[in-house]
This record gives structure tokens, C-alpha cells and sequence, in this order.
């Protein structure tokens, strides 16, 4: 039977987390509406020859190019900036073929995001890849492991938040949040759905509204979706502002990718369309926002401009 959080606690050392800048956070959030860097991975990918090169390995190969992506979006108005770890847990640098390991790519990641100087700097983690049928099985408890550790490797490099994102089902999301929570220790950790154009989610086909409400009960900090079109994103951060209790977050993407015939991946990107949105999310509640799969800093800088940040 998998052991307690709490048990789990108890065996790593958490003096070196961030509870200053999770204060920050948690503190902003609450008063203002923060502006989160766009997306790490599609920018990465966009590169001549870089479609099948995953991301979490330019952290340690090329670190320069990952400080410049963050760069480009701090400079544009990012006041939240998202480490490149989206899929950087045990298992996915192992499917990747990434030997250097988590506590390597991930502190590595976390250096790039903070060589910026910016203020505030947020975890990435997505789904490791794990099937599980029942809780207290071996594939739960690997799963909830590998979570576990990049979560700690994350928090130990500094970070003043996680955030799970791209999440498309309850199921998926339990060994996650499982995981995180056994070594979050208080500091802030987000949620972020995937859902269709109805509102649902892409995995279950859960209501956003009972999934942001399961969320919060199992221990996140703040809710909200990703990755999905402008439309779902507009409707779902007014249906999540009424039930959530937590901060709510948006972050939809540019659409579906086109390719080339040399391979290189392109979206079309609408930067005054993400700006009219913004206004929209802000007045019915979101405190954080950005733009996911397909944006760049263009994006970003205009929703800095529409934002007043």
C-alpha cells in the first residue's frame, strides 16, 4: 500500500525550497492578473532539423538557446516564467533517450528560466506516460513516483511553483497530483486541464467544473486549462471562475501545426486575437494567463499590451 505524504516527507531534505518566492506568488496571484511566458517546446521544435529533438534535452546540450527562448519572453512582458520540463520526468527522458538524468535536466532547466533574472519562475511537468488501472498496483506506484521525483528535483532547484499541465483526465492526473503532494510541503502547485470545445475534458469527458472542484480538494493551489482553441478557453475560464476557490489560469494554444516539406513545423498565430481575449478572461475572474502550443513572445507582448503589464 502506498505510504502516506507525509511518511514520504519525512525521507527528503526541503530547507532548500523557495518559500519567498512562493509567497510572491501566491501573493500576486491573489491581487493581480500575472502574465505567463508561452511555450518552451513548439518554439524549440520550429528550428530547421529540431522537429524530432526533445525538448527537455536543449537544457543541458544547448542551455543558451533555452535562455534565449525565455529571454524573448520576458522581455515581451512575461511575469511568470515555465521551466522547459514539460516532459522531463524519469520515464520520458528514458523514452527520449536522455541519459544525464532528473535532478540534472531539471536543475538545468530551472538555471536557464532564473538566468533571466526574472521574478517569478514555475515548474513544468506534464503526464509521464503511465498506465495504471488500479491505485495500489505497481504501475500507480511507479507512476506516482516518477512524479514525485521531478517535483523534488524541480522545488530542490528552486522554482516557486509546480504546475501540472495539459492534464486530460481525472485518471491521469490522480498519480500526479499524488506525487507532487508528496513532497510539495506547501509550496504552490498548480493544475491545468486540456479540454474540447465544449468544456470537457479531452481524456474522461469530465465537465471543467467538476474536474477544477476535484482538483481543489486534492490539493492545488490554483486551476485552470491549456492547449486548447480561444473559444473553449473564453468559455471555460467564465465557467471555472464560478466554482473555482482557488486562482484560475488560461493558457490556450494557436492551433493545429502545419509542416513543411523540410519537415519544419509552423502555426498561425493570431496575436490581436489572444490580446481581445484577454480582456474577456480578465473580467470574469482569470489571474493568470498566457498562451501554450503555437505562441511565441509575439503573442506574449501583445497580451502584455492588452493586460497593462
Amino acid at each position: 500500500m502506498e505510504t502516506t505524504s507525509a511518511v514520504h516527507a519525512a525521507a527528503y531534505d526541503m530547507s532548500y525550497y523557495n518559500r519567498s518566492g512562493a509567497a510572491e506568488l501566491m501573493d500576486r496571484l491573489a491581487h493581480e492578473v500575472l502574465l505567463m511566458q508561452g511555450p518552451m517546446g513548439s518554439v524549440l521544435m520550429s528550428g530547421e532539423g529540431a522537429r524530432d529533438v526533445p525538448a527537455a534535452f536543449w537544457n543541458l546540450a544547448e542551455p543558451e538557446t533555452v535562455e534565449r527562448v525565455h529571454a524573448l519572453y520576458a522581455a515581451a512582458g512575461a511575469e511568470v516564467l515555465l521551466t522547459n520540463t514539460f516532459q522531463a520526468s524519469g520515464p520520458a527522458l528514458a523514452r527520449d533517450g536522455i541519459e544525464q538524468g532528473v535532478d540534472a535536466v531539471n536543475r538545468a532547466a530551472v538555471d536557464c528560466a532564473r538566468a533571466c533574472r526574472p521574478q517569478l519562475v514555475v515548474g513544468a511537468m506534464g503526464s509521464c506516460g503511465i498506465d495504471w488501472f488500479e491505485q495500489d498496483s505497481p504501475a500507480y506506484r511507479e507512476a506516482r513516483a516518477a512524479y514525485r521525483g521531478q517535483a523534488y528535483a524541480l522545488l530542490r532547484a528552486g522554482v516557486d511553483g509546480l504546475l501540472l499541465e495539459t492534464f486530460t483526465s481525472i485518471r491521469e492526473l490522480q498519480p500526479a497530483i499524488a506525487g507532487a503532494g508528496d513532497v510539495a510541503d506547501g509550496m504552490p502547485l498548480f493544475v491545468s486541464f486540456a479540454v474540447d470545445d465544449d468544456g470537457n475534458l479531452l481524456g474522461d469527458g469530465l465537465t471543467i467544473e467538476a474536474a477544477v472542484i476535484w482538483a481543489e480538494r486534492h490539493g492545488a493551489s490554483a486551476v485552470g486549462v491549456n492547449c486548447c482553441s480561444l473559444s473553449a478557453a473564453t468559455d471555460a475560464v467564465a465557467r471555472m471562475t464560478k466554482v473555482a476557490r482557488t486562482p484560475v489560469m488560461v493558457r490556450p494554444n494557436a492551433g493545429a501545426p502545419k509542416q513543411d516539406a523540410e519537415g519544419v513545423l509552423s502555426w498561425s498565430e493570431r496575436p490581436e486575437d489572444f490580446a481581445r481575449a484577454a480582456e474577456a478572461w480578465r473580467s470574469v475572474g482569470a489571474h493568470l494567463v498566457g498562451g501554450c502550443c503555437g505562441t511565441t513572445a509575439v503573442t506574449t507582448a501583445a497580451l502584455a499590451e492588452a493586460l497593462g503589464a
